[in-house]
């Protein structure tokens, strides 16, 4: 062998050697390669992505879609801008655009005409500057609404909201209701016998049918009652709003008449058709003469007579009784004197009420008739007219009124009941002072009344403090109604707790009623963005299924106001249910909403802190006619 080829040729175990390392690197390589994906996860998503997936064919559209909200806030500039964009179904395309949003002026739709591709983007920019900013959602939100029709004719709705920095908040100002047009005018309906008069969209719209019939059964009750027959019409003026007690008379036979579903005067409508009417007919029985007539005692103890009660129909001389046992008892000479109204409301009446039933019982309605209507409310001329007809004097017939009731016997609970009256109806007149003052009002004939006097008498109350003192003044009436006085006394209290906070709910009972109010605009803020999440979390979970399936049709429906008025609500006394009935209200684009005027009843539970609705069915309203018996 060549020393040559000994140190230039590499034997052939070298060759072997390379190759078997060769063998061993490569694998290594592969063994690492395959524990990556262990030790770095990320790069096993990376390297899924860069695989393309098999593509499926996007499927077409069978209904409109709303597919992208966006809005621009600038600060600077005060403006807020509204961007949509819609899809359509195959072969569609966008007729009409919508765009309201929760300002006063937001609430005069804006329209974007078609026809419009589909995928068109619209825009609209609010200048708060110009326009103004009313905003009713508190910490500086503003919830906004879209809606668009297809060529078909079917809808699609979506909303959102917009934050609104601490820049603005000096632009936001408190909704104020709205005033009635300067052309506002009732409603009117006429029977054989009445003329009604309302406003158009409130109860006594919804309700007129069964109004009338109250009405002539009420008239038919009295009549026989007074031996006096209706001459002519009767105006009955109807207002969505509580005033005094509820119910007024003039002249030329015109009534005025609180009509609403929350009437937390917890009085029986059919006694204002009654008590009102009576002192229509009555004023056939003044004669004519220079001035003057009938005083206090003799004009609303007549109508609390024909009526058989006031308020209700009633144990009236029993309650007399009770009062003239008692240091309320106000002498007849002081209540004639006067000024009637001045005197504490419920005993003035009952007694003038049991005063009356007393004179026409021993002495004959004729021989009252006559009194009434030569009556001046003068001392000095009614006391001889008293002697002429019935041969004693004023002082004489109440010493003889007063030994008839001191030979009665009413009851331990009669006593308890009316001392309760006197005490809720003081407290509502509280109320109505201190958070509700023109409640206190006693207007003029309604064809004298200014723009400003619509205004108060046409518009409810629908605040909270209103909303939750009323409806604890109606259930503490009707659980005093079911004979649980002790438990409508505790509502009282709360009641009254309150009025001394200056309106703050400060007892349990009112907090409830708060957060259930709370709750329900939460309700109506989930249905006027159609949005269904928000919705159900104010449902009982067991429940949701169902109240889902109730809710969906408003949902689907393009809504521009709704709310739901709580007009009764009872909370248990353990605080953890309560049960109430709630007054719908909404508009459409369109107008008209299928369940505005409906009312529910509603049951709610608490879960915890919250409270969330359990039940929710509709209802009719409830008639009381007027008793057939005489008083």
């Amino acid at each position: 062998m060549n020393l040559d080829d000994a140190h230039h040729g590499p034997p052939r175990w070298r060759y072997l050697l390379l190759a078997v390392a060769i063998l061993v690197l490569a694998g290594a390589a592969l063994t690492m390669l395959w524990q990556l994906p262990r030790l770095f996860p990320q790069l096993a998503a990376a390297t899924a992505t860069a695989t393309p997936a098999p593509t499926t064919p996007t499927p077409a559209l069978l209904h409109p879609l709303i597919a992208d909200l966006r809005t621009g806030v600038d600060d600077s500039a005060r403006t807020i801008t509204f961007q949509m964009t819609a899809q359509m179904p195959p072969g569609r395309q966008i007729v009409e655009a919508l765009l309201w949003y929760d300002t006063k002026a937001g609430q005069q739709v804006r329209r974007f005409p078609g026809p419009l591709p589909a995928g068109s983007v619209l825009e609209y920019r609010l200048d708060a500057t110009q326009e103004g900013l009313t905003t009713t959602l508190p910490g500086g939100t503003l919830d906004y609404w879209w809606l668009v029709r297809d060529t078909s004719g079917e809808p699609a709705r979506a909303g959102g909201t917009v934050a609104l920095g601490p820049d603005w908040q000096v632009l936001v100002a408190t909704p104020t209701p709205e005033p009635p047009p300067v052309d506002f005018t009732w409603a009117v309906s006429g029977t054989q016998y009445f003329s009604f008069t309302y406003v158009a969209g409130t109860e006594a719209e919804r309700d007129l049918a069964q109004i009338a019939a109250m009405a002539r059964a009420g008239l038919a009750a009295i009549t026989p009652t007074l031996g006096v027959d209706l001459d002519g019409k009767l105006t009955i003026y109807l207002t969505p709003r509580v005033f005094w007690q509820g119910g007024a008379a003039y002249g030329n036979k015109t009534n005025l008449i609180s009509y609403l579903d929350r009437n937390y005067t917890a009085i029986e409508t059919w006694t204002y058709f009654t008590h009102e009417g009576a002192h229509v007919l009555a004023q056939d029985l003044v004669q004519p003469k220079e001035e003057g007539g009938p005083d206090g005692v003799l004009v609303e103890g007549l109508a609390v007579w024909a009526t058989g009660g006031h308020y209700r129909r009633g144990p009236i001389d029993d309650l007399a009784a009770i009062i003239a046992d008692s240091d309320s008892y106000i002498p007849l000479s002081t209540l004639r004197a006067g000024p009637f109204y001045d005197f504490q409301h419920e005993t003035s009446y009952m007694e003038a009420g049991s005063f009356v039933r007393f004179l026409v019982g021993r002495y004959g309605l004729d021989r009252f008739k006559q009194l009434y209507g030569q009556a001046t409310g003068k001392a000095e001329q009614d006391e001889p007219l008293v002697e002429s007809l019935y041969g004693k004097s004023y002082a004489e017939l109440e010493a003889e009124w007063l030994e008839y009731l001191d030979s009665l016997s009413p009851t331990p609970e009669q006593a308890e009941a009316w001392s309760f009256n006197v005490r809720y109806f003081d407290l509502m007149r509280r109320y109505q002072t201190e958070l509700e003052p023109n409640a206190r009002i006693l207007p003029d004939v309604p064809t004298g009344w200014t723009s400003n006097t619509v205004a108060i008498f046409t518009r409810r109350m629908v605040e909270p403090v209103n909303v939750v003192f009323e409806t604890a003044l109606i259930a503490a009436q009707d659980r005093a109604d079911q004979g649980d006085v002790a438990g409508a006394s505790a509502l009282l209290d709360d009641v009254e707790a309150g009025l001394d906070s200056k309106g703050e709910p400060t007892r349990p009972s009112l907090q409830a009623r708060q957060a259930i109010y709370d709750l329900l605009a939460a309700q109506d803020r989930a249905i006027l963005r159609a949005d269904p999440r928000a919705y159900r979390a104010t449902l009982t979970p067991a429940d949701a299924p169902a109240l889902e399936v109730q809710a969906a049709a408003a949902i689907r429906l393009p809504l521009t106001s709704y709310w739901q008025e709580i007009v009764r609500l009872d909370v248990a006394d353990d605080g953890q249910s309560a049960t109430g009935v709630v007054l719908v209200h909404g508009r459409t684009v369109d107008g008209d909403f299928p369940d505005d005027g409906r009312l529910y009843a509603i049951k709610l539970i608490k879960a915890g802190a919250h409270w969330l609705l359990s039940s929710r069915e509709p209802i009719e309203p409830q008639f009381m006619m007027p008793p057939r018996s005489a008083p």
